[in-house]
């Protein structure tokens, strides 16, 4: 097996990302591999115009610590042995995971998956599955 150097793992604090972080780590552990723990919201208050805030406190609020508290909960997955380094970007998920990747010469991507089943995703879309399908580097999928 090639020796992996960094590993992304995309979290939302969903059960799916905790199993993923929790691989993730355990692969970052044996191959000396560095994490990235990478979360994205769509917007945030980083996403407003500084002179004109066209998204509320009451949104913006919520949205920025729910991607705090994604990235704690992440956080307890990770041992203190692993060298682990966590990131917030704003845009469109799949998106911006892939562009991450991209630029931080990322290896392997490790992320969740939500269980829709095979017609609930074909619906409602999959940010895993869209990785999957668009990634330029190995792919794992923890369930």
């Amino acid at each position: 097996m090639k020796n992996l150097t960094r590993i992304l793992v995309p979290v939302d604090s969903s059960d799916g990302a905790d199993r993923a972080v929790s691989l993730a780590a355990d692969l970052a552990l044996v191959t000396g591999a560095v994490l990235d723990v990478l979360h994205v919201s769509y917007f945030d208050a980083d996403t407003d115009d500084e002179n004109e805030s066209w998204l509320p406190a009451s949104i913006a609020g919520p949205v920025g610590r729910a991607g705090q508290e994604a990235l704690e909960r992440a956080r307890k997955h990770v041992p203190a042995s692993v060298a682990a380094n966590y990131h917030r970007r704003t845009g469109i998920p799949a998106e911006e995971i892939l562009r991450f990747a991209d630029a931080n010469q990322t290896e392997l991507i490790v992320i969740g998956c939500r269980g829709l089943g095979m017609v609930k995703g074909f619906l409602l879309g999959s940010v895993s599955q869209e990785i999957v399908e668009r990634a330029t580097v190995s792919v794992v999928v923890a369930r």
